[in-house]
């Protein structure tokens, strides 16, 4: 799974499908430059706390992304994790589940 850094690469993700969910909001958009390969960025804003909060809110979406993508994502696919205040003390077993019933409403509006 590839990462996501350029800030062009967020910016192509406006007109991109959505999946919401209690710990964050899921976007997903085919990338044909990706060559088949999943790759997948994260969002924390400073809304939601200071840098502890954001820093481990960013590990449990990672952990969990690694998890559930590599059997639910769709090859040459770019998906981006907007992170939600929730996604800190949300029970891992719920962030798990959330991240499976994006990947599946996304998977279910392919355009």
């Amino acid at each position: 799974m590839g990462v996501i850094k350029k800030r062009r690469d967020f910016l192509a993700m406006r007109d991109a499908r959505k999946a919401q969910s209690r710990s964050f909001l899921m976007l997903a958009r085919q990338n044909p430059e990706n060559e088949g390969k999943v790759r997948l960025g994260l969002t924390v804003t400073k809304k939601i706390g200071g840098a502890v909060v954001r820093n481990r809110i960013r590990r449990r979406l990672r952990a969990a992304a690694r998890e559930v993508f590599p059997g639910k994502s769709k090859a040459g696919t770019d998906y981006v994790l907007v992170a939600r205040k929730a996604a800190y003390d949300r029970n891992y077993a719920a962030l798990l589940d959330d991240m499976k019933r994006a990947l599946l409403s996304l998977a279910s509006n392919t355009t």
